[in-house]
């Protein structure tokens, strides 16, 4: 037959909470203040527990009937109660969540014109060996995406001041060679008869 649990069937207490502090046994709050508060619990809790003196477990009820007045007159009794508290905040201590530490600030920046703390330089990197080709291939790139760029009339305007530059020259240089022609003096002829007075 499995052991009687007076504090479970009697109280409804779970095993986990006991055995369990005054304020858990009286049914009041943790660090209950009021007094008429945590008298009125002792009284419930005893007459509660009377109810089971003449029974087969009535050393068990006088038991913890003693136990209730003893929770009653230590949290009735100022000193008694803050001693009391004392101990059982450091009981629960354990038990309690620590608590996160906030995070830290950022370090404040330092006034203009003060230097800060030292800072590494930049990784300088290695040095790039030279190719004779980079540059030729470079403009043939070049010419290339320029070329695909340039669109279709630019290639014609520029054939067709090609054409008329050349026109011009042509006409400039027969132009300057009829020139030549017209200002040069006429050869003189030979005289074949004689003028008056001359011998023939």
């Amino acid at each position: 037959m499995a052991t009687f649990d007076p504090y479970r069937k009697w109280l409804g207490l779970p095993p986990e909470e006991q055995p369990p502090n005054h304020y858990r046994l009286l049914g009041v709050g943790l660090f209950e203040s009021d007094p008429d508060a945590i008298s009125n619990a002792a009284d419930r809790q005893m007459a509660h527990v009377r109810t089971f003196q003449c029974g087969e477990n009535a050393d068990l009820s006088q038991r913890i009937l003693n136990e209730l007045a003893a929770a009653r007159v230590c949290l009735l009794d100022a000193r008694k109660k803050a001693a009391y508290d004392d101990q059982l905040r450091r009981q629960l201590a354990p038990h309690q969540p620590t608590p996160v530490p906030p995070p830290l600030p950022a370090p404040p920046l330092p006034p203009p014109g003060v230097s800060g703390p030292p800072v590494a330089a930049p990784p300088v990197p290695p040095p790039v060996a030279e190719n004779p080709n980079a540059f030729r291939t470079v403009f043939r790139s070049s010419y290339r995406t320029i070329r695909r760029k340039s669109p279709s009339w630019l290639a014609s305007v520029i054939a067709l001041a090609v054409v008329i530059v050349s026109l011009a020259l042509l006409a400039w240089v027969l132009d300057g060679s009829d020139s030549e022609h017209r200002g040069r003096p006429a050869t003189p002829q030979k005289r074949t008869d004689a003028g008056p007075g001359l011998p023939r």
